[in-house]
């Protein structure tokens, strides 16, 4: 059987605009990658250009891993777009997941102000038109802190309880897991644009994952850190 080909999304480190984009970097992480070769798959890292990725890498790609990072950029957007337009796998991590949410909500608002053209750059459009400061997620306390210093990954590790009945229940097969979690900024509780299917059991309601349809998943924690959520990774390469 062919392995299926995963396209990892990387987080970008921005250089100085003041001077040229030749200092951007982009970054994909090892264990990222390292968790996709173990579930089977062939890891690709994407590479953009001025944040902005060839059709051609999407449709080489049967699914999609996005890692977390510290901000969305119009790379992000094109690949959500094309893995639900085409019903492609896709597996968000921390940023990753709550780009499902941040993805439909700003769908929703241009689809209802009214738009011309590519839908994907109306959304960007449109994040750029709001301001630097613009965001549809909220702050959350106490996730963020202490981190995940190399070899205590432990240490930022936290119960979650699995929602019964949702996408991540059924790859897990059980209602709780235990996964390293920090991160400051979370999806309103009151949407209605996807399913909530993981809370943190520390019982203060923050959303520790989300998932749009049967391909679309993504959880807020970093089961990457260890191999002890495989199944997590081995969603990408089903059928």
């Amino acid at each position: 059987m062919k392995k299926k080909i995963i396209g990892v999304v990387p987080r970008a480190d921005l250089g100085d605009m003041t001077l040229s984009n030749m200092n951007d970097i982009y970054k994909v992480g090892n264990n990222y990658v390292k968790r996709v070769t173990q579930a089977g798959c062939v890891p690709i890292g994407l590479a953009p250009v001025d944040y902005w990725l060839a059709e051609e890498a999407l449709e080489m790609c049967d699914g999609f891993l996005v890692q977390g990072g510290a901000d969305f950029y119009d790379y992000h957007f094109q690949v959500m777009h094309h893995a639900i337009t085409h019903g492609k796998r896709y597996l968000g991590i921390c940023l990753g997941e709550q780009l499902i949410y941040v993805y439909l909500e700003l769908k929703r608002r241009v689809e209802e102000r009214g738009y011309e053209g590519d839908l994907v750059k109306a959304i960007c459009d449109y994040r750029r038109e709001m301001g630097p400061s613009f965001s549809v997620l909220h702050k959350v306390p106490n996730h963020r802190s202490p981190g995940m210093p190399r070899g205590q990954e432990d240490v930022a590790k936290h119960d979650v309880n699995i929602v019964p009945g949702t996408l991540l229940h059924r790859v897990l097969g059980r209602d709780t897991m235990r996964i390293a979690s920090f991160h400051d900024l979370d999806l309103p509780t009151d949407q209605k644009l996807v399913t909530i299917n993981a809370w943190s059991a520390k019982g203060d309601g923050v959303v520790e994952g989300a998932e749009y349809g049967e391909r679309i998943l993504g959880v807020q924690g970093h089961p990457e850190v260890d191999d002890l959520l495989p199944e997590l990774f081995a969603f990408l390469a089903q059928e």
